[in-house]
């Protein structure tokens, strides 16, 4: 059985319940190993012997080789650490082993705050440490100052060789701090030290609050809050449209249009607040995150997602949110295999991570790559299919083509594109599929409403439109326009209200 690793070796891409060991099986962390910035660098000699350990192909392949550098990418929805084997070939980190999380911690907590701080330059001290704490809140100590000073090198490293990172005046500051502070430790104890980059986490919110009143503008806290978007989904759930969005917090991570005429344009039945019910809103959660109960995303059943009880489970990507029955995602991952399909189930409900389909494309198996155009995903909004750019179908199509039968069936925002793919049927009234696809618990308004909701909505307006006497061709193209152009700004440019 043995003589059939080299067949299975080449394709292991990504290491789950991953942990580090040296030659003496002591545990170590992978940033004990050089760092490459560059995959065109040479990498640096090692001499200590540094081992990776996990389990890969669901959990059903056992992990053990040499490895002698690591690397980080901040392209994608999430950082990307992999690190080089022996045979050169990178491997992605997926999620530690829980007996380890405590050793990789701090540079987990470094990497993160790179990672957020590249796609959020001009983010405020206190916002990027709110970030961290939800982050890595299932710990009992919050982020602390040792776990960002550690890696000082690191940090230096990206804030000099990436442009964006550079543009961070919070991590400017913190990198003068850290030489100001050496400086100190020598003797030099005249210097006059600032407030330290980093506070107590109870002391953040009164050291901010001084430090920045006198700094910050309307316009920043803008700025900040637009930033801190990216972080959620930036297209309603329900309707799939953008504009003005109330985002969850809990690990679903979806947006929702929240009043009646947020979703106006997009026919969107809505969660049917009032103005004054969301500005009392502190900390939005949706009903499912909640009462800890979410739909499975490929049959759609509604199931409890916590404690002894789970029935469905959340994907181990950190950007995901979607949940699964193990039975589903595991068919889907191994269609092709009873045995390997059944061994996953298992594992799942055991409590091994997975990655589920999403993070695949659909076509050629391949994982995104967001710097190559053509290695960028496609992702369905209404089931676990992803497609590379390079890989989409022809019928899923940025534009009607009238020759061919074709209707829109994909949008291109800034940072991804949106699809439905070739398994839903589309509703032409309101430029979606049926939007019967969500379930929330205890809610006092049947999920089945929302269908005739929107359908009223949608004749609402086409009547409007009979009234002013456009004509059918004018109310097909401004459908089409509309849920076009809002995809294309949603996120980033939200819709102004007229008072």
């Amino acid at each position: 059985m043995s003589s059939d690793d080299d067949d299975v070796e080449p394709r292991l891409r990504a290491v789950q319940s991953y942990y580090f060991v040296d030659d003496d099986d002591a545990p170590v962390s992978f940033d004990v190993l050089p760092f490459q910035f560059d995959a065109a660098e040479e990498v640096p000699s090692f001499k200590k012997d540094v081992y990776l350990r996990g389990l890969a192909d669901g959990g059903l392949q056992n992990v053990y080789k040499q490895v002698v550098a690591w690397k980080l990418g901040l392209d994608g929805d999430s950082p990307m650490i992999t690190v080089l084997c022996t045979e050169g070939s990178w491997i992605a980190l997926l999620k530690p082993r829980p007996s380890y999380e405590e050793t990789v911690r701090p540079v987990l907590i470094t990497v993160e705050m790179l990672h957020f701080v590249r796609r959020s330059p001009t983010v405020s001290e206190e916002n990027m440490w709110g970030h961290l704490g939800r982050v890595f809140d299932k710990y009992d100590v919050k982020p602390s100052e040792d776990d960002v000073r550690n890696h000082v090198r690191l940090i230096k490293l990206f804030f000099e060789r990436d442009p964006a990172i550079a543009k961070s005046q919070t991590l400017q500051l913190f990198i003068k701090e850290e030489s100001m502070e050496k400086i100190d430790e020598t003797g030099s104890n005249d210097l006059d030290i600032k407030q330290p980059f980093i506070a107590d986490y109870k002391e953040r919110e009164e050291v901010v609050e001084d430090d920045n009143k006198q700094e910050s503008s309307n316009d920043d806290d803008d700025e900040e809050d637009e930033d801190d978007g990216d972080l959620f989904d930036s297209v309603c759930a329900i309707c799939d449209n953008g504009g003005e969005l109330l985002c969850c917090e809990g690990s679903c991570m979806r947006s929702f249009h929240a009043k009646l005429g947020d979703g106006e344009d997009s026919y969107c039945a809505t969660l049917g607040y009032t103005k004054a019910e969301v500005k009392a809103i502190k900390n939005f959660l949706c009903n499912n995150c909640e009462y800890k109960q979410h739909q499975c995303f490929v049959c759609g059943e509604l199931e409890a997602s916590d404690g002894t009880n789970a029935k469905v489970f959340l994907c181990n990507n950190a950007t995901c949110g979607h949940f699964y029955h193990p039975k589903c995602v595991a068919q889907l991952l191994h269609p092709n295999s009873r045995n390997e399909a059944l061994e996953l189930e298992k594992n799942i409900v055991a409590g091994i991570s997975f990655t589920c389909p999403v993070h695949w494309c659909f076509q050629c198996k391949g994982l995104e790559d967001r710097t190559q155009e053509p290695l960028q995903f496609a992702v369905c909004r209404r089931c676990p299919k992803s497609y590379h750019r390079k890989c989409l179908p022809r019928e899923i199509s940025f534009e009607d083509i009238d020759a061919e039968g074709i209707i829109t069936r994909a949008w291109e925002l800034s940072k991804r594109i949106l699809i439905y793919c070739l398994d839903h049927d589309m509703d032409l009234d309101i430029g979606t599929p049926s939007r019967d696809h969500l379930k929330f618990p205890r809610t006092s308004k049947p999920v089945d409403s929302v269908k005739k909701k929107v359908k009223e909505l949608a004749e609402k307006k086409r009547r409007v439109s009979d009234d002013l006497c456009v004509n059918d061709h004018m109310q097909k193209s401004s459908r089409k326009v509309g849920m076009k152009g809002s995809f294309e700004r949603s996120g980033f440019e939200p819709e102004k209200k007229k008072s």
